[in-house]
């Protein structure tokens, strides 16, 4: 049976969330923008402000906003693309017995399997008639 899950590392995870949350606060952002309400504003209909006035400062801001949003995306990405780049797995499975290898080790130390042997190996193929 074929997991769904895929069997990432757990800052994969956080990376990947990290990656959603911002994509949905931009998105919001950029939807909510508050020049949709210059209409009905009440500086506009008193006559302080004109609506374009309105409409321009509020995309303004909007863009402000969305531009620090994706700065601090940025950064934060980087910072816990380092942590997921120092925190990778020093070992590997040993594909006889399954037990962890230190990367570096040419043999398995439970079951003596050479995985410099097997590495080098050519593909086994299948029998030709």
């Amino acid at each position: 049976m074929r997991r769904i899950v895929p069997r990432w590392r757990k800052m994969t995870w956080v990376l990947n969330v990290w990656n959603v949350v911002f994509v949905i606060w931009v998105i919001g952002g950029i939807a909510s923008r508050p020049s949709k309400n210059c209409a009905t504003d009440p500086d506009v209909l008193k006559g302080i402000i004109s609506k374009h006035a309105c409409e321009t400062a509020s995309n303004v801001g909007t863009g402000i906003g969305v531009t620090l949003t994706i700065v601090l995306w940025f950064l934060g990405f980087i910072i816990l693309s380092l942590v997921w780049l120092m925190s990778r797995p020093k070992h590997r499975l040993c594909p006889a017995c399954g037990e962890d290898v230190k990367k570096g080790r040419t043999t398995c130390k439970k079951c003596g399997f050479d995985l410099a042997a097997a590495a080098s190996a050519p593909a086994s193929r299948a029998p030709q008639e």
